[in-house]
């Protein structure tokens, strides 16, 4: 079996923030491939008939205690951001897949997308260029081409196919990982995600 990762996450997952850092943990360990697959949550939801935890209120108040455990134990903080469930990610899903002839470029915005998302005290917007403009700008990156790759059609068609594949598969949330035809969900599985690399 190739080792090789599959990682579908969309920015809206505070636990596909804590599953990036914890799969850089996995491909330091393991030397695996990991591919990346951002896909949009918002279609996997509708087409599945799932609910995000946080519309549960029994699973939103468990949900934060939850994170934050979680979120100690790979080095991270989470605050809850404001925007969270009504934002949309699809700009910065597509832009996320633009940046794939650099990976270590595409890595550096992904792990910039999260902590914005999920970190800072003034929590990113990613539905309004004004708050995706500020994060670029604190962080280097080019507004107009983050722009320019999130309208691309190209980059449109890729995140469709990610999702309506990771959907086909089998896929229900974010994270979902994949190592071959296995599927695993959630950033908790990842050590029977291991042991199938490792098979």
């Amino acid at each position: 079996m190739a080792k090789v990762l599959e990682f579908y996450f969309d920015y809206i997952s505070p636990y596909s923030h804590i599953a990036n850092a914890a799969v850089k943990q996995l491909k330091a360990r393991t030397g695996a491939t990991v591919e990346i697959k951002p896909m949009f949550l918002g279609a996997i939801m509708q087409g599945t008939g799932n609910r995000p935890p946080g519309m549960v209120p029994a699973k939103g108040a468990y949900m934060m205690k939850d994170l934050d455990r979680c979120a100690a134990r790979h080095g991270l903080t989470v605050r809850m951001n404001p925007h969270f469930p009504l934002v949309n990610t699809r700009g910065l899903l597509r832009a996320t897949i633009g940046l794939a002839a650099d990976l270590a470029e595409q890595q550096r915005f992904i792990d910039t997308c999260f902590r914005h998302m999920w970190e800072t005290p003034e929590p990113l917007n990613p539905g309004e260029d004004a708050s995706v403009q500020a994060m670029c700008e604190a962080e280097g990156f080019d507004f107009a081409e983050i722009q320019r790759l999130s309208e691309d059609e190209a980059n449109k068609a890729a995140m469709k196919e990610n999702t309506d594949t990771a959907m086909a598969r089998g896929a229900f949330g974010s994270p979902t990982f994949f190592v071959g035809d296995e599927m695993f969900f959630g950033h908790d599985r990842l050590d029977f995600a291991e042991e199938a690399l490792r098979a």
